[in-house]
């Protein structure tokens, strides 16, 4: 499994739209879209802010949950 597919897969597991996930982070939709099909990496500060709204950061970039 991907790292896009695992960030959508944390999107959704807290009931986030892309465009309210891209607005919190400081991004696009369309930045978010490519994210999550892999089409660019996501950047350490996207990272960054993300968590802060609860996303397995760790699960995204490696595919382990943290415990």
């Amino acid at each position: 499994m991907s790292i896009g597919i695992r960030l959508k897969e944390e999107r959704e597991r807290l009931t986030l739209t892309q465009p309210m996930l891209a607005e919190f982070a400081g991004t696009t939709k369309q930045t978010q879209y490519s994210y999550e099909t892999d089409k660019s990496p996501p950047k350490g500060v996207y990272l960054a802010k993300v968590a802060e709204l609860g996303i397995d950061v760790g699960y995204v970039i490696t595919g382990v949950r943290a415990e």
